[in-house]
């Protein structure tokens, strides 16, 4: 593959592989270096006037390459913050069911404005203010959240406000101020349903979207239960259903190496206990959470022979 023109290197390295028309033209970079550069493989071209250095973009996976999109529409704008789940990539929060071909951003404008690839929002006072900080890309965590339920549906909001949840990054009052402080005047609904239905000990989007499953089904879910049987304590477990039947979400655990391999003893020798003390032992996975009704179907039939 071909490298990159000094010039445009340098410009790359100062924004994490990321150029735009504008800021090549301002470093006296012509068009046609820009397209030479696409022809030559050295740069990938994310959308008109943003382009990534090709290597940065072969190597990402796809919710960095969608952070790397926000990076590169805010960087000819700093009178944007990033909002919605654009503001979750930001800040190193999931996403689940969003739209990653819109970036929403807020500004000072006095009415919404929706263009090709991005949606810019009236910012409220409090991100008026944040947008004159130096160092501010984003809005704020429980904004970013709650607009993210508004703007992609219930589940979307708790996914990121769990994580949010655990990690510290804000709090259920925060939350709920953020919604009266927004005066979202439409969906206002799903971002009430989110923040009801959070519980910051969920440790992984798997576990939130598990337990939404779970409930959304009318079982009764208690969420990292700690359980113990004649010998002492078993283990905490991600979801207790019922009073004998045990769910745990196995996401990405690998069990490759010796580490590996004594983990998936201590696994087994873990479910053999429960197991032995009365308890159902339900593993899902991802592909599970593409067939909720056959999960739910499963763990009632669980729930009745227990």
């Amino acid at each position: 593959m071909s490298h990159l023109p000094h010039s445009l290197a340098r410009l790359a390295r100062d924004h994490r592989g990321l150029v735009t028309r504008r800021l090549a033209l301002a470093a006296h970079v012509t068009p046609g270096v820009l397209e030479a550069s696409v022809r030559s493989g050295s740069l990938h071209r994310i959308r008109p006037g943003l382009l990534v250095e090709t290597s940065v973009w072969e190597a990402a996976p796809a919710h960095t390459r969608y952070e790397l999109t926000v990076r590169g529409v805010l960087v000819d704008r700093p009178q944007w913050l990033a909002s919605h789940h654009a503001a979750l990539a930001l800040l190193g929060l999931p996403l689940f069911a969003v739209d990653t071909s819109v970036v929403d951003v807020v500004a000072a404008v006095r009415t919404s404005k929706r263009r090709t690839g991005h949606h810019v929002h009236v910012a409220t006072a409090a991100q008026r203010a944040l947008i004159s900080h130096p160092t501010a890309t984003s809005v704020s965590v429980p904004d970013a959240c709650v607009l993210t339920a508004v703007g992609s549906g219930v589940e979307a909001g708790v996914v990121a406000m769990d994580a949010a949840l655990k990690r510290g990054m804000t709090t259920v009052s925060a939350l709920s101020q953020s919604l009266v402080e927004l005066a979202v005047r439409y969906r206002t609904g799903q971002a009430r349903g989110a923040i009801a239905a959070v519980d910051p000990s969920c440790e992984s989007p798997g576990e939130t979207r598990t337990r939404l499953i779970l409930v959304g089904a009318g079982l009764d879910v208690r969420s990292q239960v700690s359980l113990s049987d004649a010998d002492g304590f078993m283990g905490r477990v991600d979801f207790l259903v019922g009073e004998r039947v045990v769910v745990e979400f196995d996401g990405a655990v690998k069990y490759d190496g010796l580490d590996g391999r004594r983990a998936l003893i201590e696994e087994k020798r873990r479910e053999d206990r429960l197991r032995a003390a009365g308890f159902r032992v339900v593993r899902v996975t991802w592909s599970d959470l593409r067939r909720p009704e056959a999960l739910v179907a499963r763990i009632r039939g669980l729930l009745a022979a227990a």
